[in-house]
């Protein structure tokens, strides 16, 4: 089985001289992984740009879990020297290990950034995020229903004070590399040939529903990293609910 790798990023046009997202792109290894330095403070193209770096060295050479650990560890001391100060950046990284009939895919993130698998022409979320949303999920504050429903909105109409809280603060984030503590989330999934893995930032899927997203994998573009930042770009400029300017990066990975 081989891959063909696919990468596009720009930055939000409220920066747009500095992108502080970051990618990383091992066809040798098989492996890819993108990075959204924490915003709010100064270092996060840095954190981005500095764990990108950290995950393609040793992701070679340790194993998810491990990497994860040390370059949280590394990103803290250079933060600390640098800025005096913790930087932080999301994770959303994956280690291919190609089959002629199935390969294996382990995965792992932190923070907001997303693993998705594109399967039997339908789009399936791989990774959890680290959020206010999946916070109030996992203590059974919310139903997976309408988690959903808060992540995927185009719309407020029908939700109560609290949904709409939750919809306008889906960018806050509960964990980052580099800050504080933190507990990876770490998985695998098989992945068949003509299948896609796709890696996101925020400003992808929150500017887009899955289902936008799903469509434009369907429609088999030639760059299908290029046309989802081409159609997020494209709705953080308008007035959509979800118009959300920020930097804006995707991965993909068309196994064939």
């Amino acid at each position: 089985m081989k891959l063909k790798f696919f990468t596009a990023s720009l930055p939000s046009a409220t920066h747009p001289k500095e992108n502080q997202d970051a990618y990383f792109v091992d066809e040798k290894e098989a492996a890819a992984g993108i990075f959204d330095g924490v915003g709010g403070f100064a270092g996060g193209k840095e954190a981005a740009g500095w764990s990108s770096q950290c995950f393609r060295d040793r992701l070679v050479l340790e194993s998810m879990e491990r990497t994860f650990n040390e370059c949280h560890v590394i990103l803290k001391e250079k933060g600390q020297e640098a800025f005096g100060h913790e930087i932080g950046t999301t994770v959303a990284v994956v280690k291919i290990y190609p089959r002629e009939a199935e390969s294996l895919v382990i995965w792992g993130s932190v923070g907001d950034s997303r693993v998705y698998q594109f399967s039997s022409q339908r789009l399936l979320p791989v990774s959890t995020d680290d959020s206010l949303v999946v916070q109030a999920l996992e203590k059974r504050w919310l139903t997976a229903a309408k988690a959903d429903r808060i992540d995927q909105a185009e719309s407020l109409k029908g939700f109560n004070k609290v949904e709409t809280g939750l919809f306008k603060s889906r960018n806050i984030i509960t964990q980052a590399l580099g800050l504080g503590l933190i507990k990876p989330r770490i998985g695998k999934f098989k992945a068949k040939p003509g299948e896609r893995i796709v890696l996101t930032t925020d400003g992808v899927h929150a500017n887009l529903t899955n289902k936008q997203i799903e469509q434009i994998l369907q429609n088999n573009p030639a760059n299908p990293a290029r046309e989802l930042v081409k159609a997020a770009a494209a709705v953080s400029q308008g007035t959509s609910l979800r118009a959300n300017r920020d930097d804006i990066t995707a991965v993909v990975v068309k196994l064939v």
